[in-house]
């Protein structure tokens, strides 16, 4: 071998061994990665799974509750339903929820001390159709599981949050691992390591896309400030509303003037929540949704009126977005897969399911490993095995 051809040689080898070193960081990366999730991958995966379909679970679970008595005739006015409400209870409301295909009723919440009530009403006949404490109910417990595992005064929101730089991080490695030996489907007659391990690694690119934008803006939704501070070339504003000065008294409470004044702003939009002035902000704000959206986007639009004038004081929307206002508004809709209709909802379901699957078999493929290679260990030693015999290799062993 002459001196050129044995450069080359030992190019082709350091390459290769860097190639190895690379591929062990990104794998303990994964693992560890992995493991830290394991436990958070349970209530988070398969309550964010729930939470894409609650208004549907919420209707199905309670259906007396969101479904009206009065299907023909023309809905009251928002102002009758609040009298109605007040009537039933006097607690100071927060927010009225507008009917639409999934809630068909009109939902007023009223404060109870600490506590918010939702109140059901029929849209048309006024009847009341049930009350119930909205913090201890089921699908909102749930939701709130899923934004800070009922810890939100420990840090639960924050822990969630970084959970899901976790989940992005765990996803780009398990793709860069993925590469080179390209397994998308299970196949048969293996034992349960190896089937194990390719249920593992199918399915894990094919949620992994998925999983990367459900845990990026589910990041952007906890960590908001540090979002606009990523998306600063893009000019993102930092929107806060403020409250009007009027020297006369606050006027009585009119929900119909004010969502008119809401719909002729913004023609073109569906309205979706109302809320009440408070002591903090003395405007109504109103959240709207574009109509060629999916109806569970949430308020891409916000709106507050003074309640004096009821003009539009200030606005979030379309028509005032930067780049970087249009990426941050969209993170909701495209945390809950709504951004691409049903198809993505479905897949977003489907993705909250498999978070748990992949860490449950991640965390297994690692036990595995680790008792093979003891057991490796243990025939290898010299007490174990006579000098110069080679010991059996498990038939399960870790080589891929």
């Amino acid at each position: 071998m002459n001196s050129l051809t044995g450069a080359r040689v030992l190019g082709y080898k350091s390459k290769v061994v860097s190639r190895q070193n690379i591929r062990q960081l990104w794998l303990k990366l994964h693992r560890y990665l992995g493991l830290f999730l394991l436990l958070l991958s349970i209530p988070v995966g398969i309550t964010g799974s729930v939470n894409v379909y609650h208004r549907e679970m919420d209707r199905f679970l309670a259906p007396a509750f969101y479904t009206p008595q009065t299907t023909q005739g023309q809905p009251l006015p928002l102002n009758q339903i609040l009298e109605k409400v007040r009537h039933y209870d006097d607690s100071p409301i927060v927010s009225i929820i507008l009917p639409d295909a999934y809630w068909p009723v009109v939902l007023v919440h009223q404060r109870h001390g600490k506590t918010v009530f939702r109140t059901a009403v029929d849209p048309v006949s006024g009847q009341i159709l049930g009350q119930r404490d909205q913090t201890n109910a089921l699908l909102p417990k749930l939701y709130k599981l899923h934004q800070d595992l009922l810890l939100k005064p420990y840090w639960g929101e924050e822990l969630v949050g970084i959970a899901g730089m976790a989940l992005a991080l765990s996803a780009l490695s398990g793709l860069w691992l993925w590469f080179p030996r390209k397994a998308l489907a299970v196949r048969p007659g293996q034992n349960l390591f190896r089937t194990t391990w390719d249920a593992h690694n199918a399915l894990g690119f094919w949620v992994s896309l998925i999983l990367l934008a459900v845990a990026l803006s589910g990041t952007a939704l906890v960590f908001p400030k540090a979002a606009r501070l990523t998306l600063w070339p893009l000019n993102p504003g930092d929107f806060k509303p403020h409250s009007v000065s009027h020297a006369e008294p606050a006027p009585s409470d009119d929900p119909d003037a004010i969502l008119a004044a809401a719909r002729a702003n913004r023609p073109d939009d569906v309205a979706l929540v109302l809320g009440l002035p408070t002591p903090k902000l003395n405007t109504w704000r109103v959240a709207m949704r574009p109509k060629n959206y999916h109806g569970t986007v949430g308020g891409l639009t916000q709106l507050w009126i003074d309640p004096w004038t009821r003009r539009v004081v200030q606005e979030k929307s379309a028509a005032r977005w930067t780049a970087g206002d249009l990426i941050l508004a969209h993170q909701f809709p495209l945390h809950n897969g709504s951004l691409f209709g049903e198809v993505g909802r479905a897949l977003v379901f489907l993705s909250g399911l498999a978070f748990p699957f992949l860490g449950i078999s991640g965390a297994y493929l690692w036990w595995r490993k680790r008792r093979l290679s003891a057991r490796k260990s243990s025939k290898r030693s010299p007490s174990a095995s006579p000098v110069g015999q080679p010991s059996p290799v498990p038939a399960d062993s870790d080589k891929q």
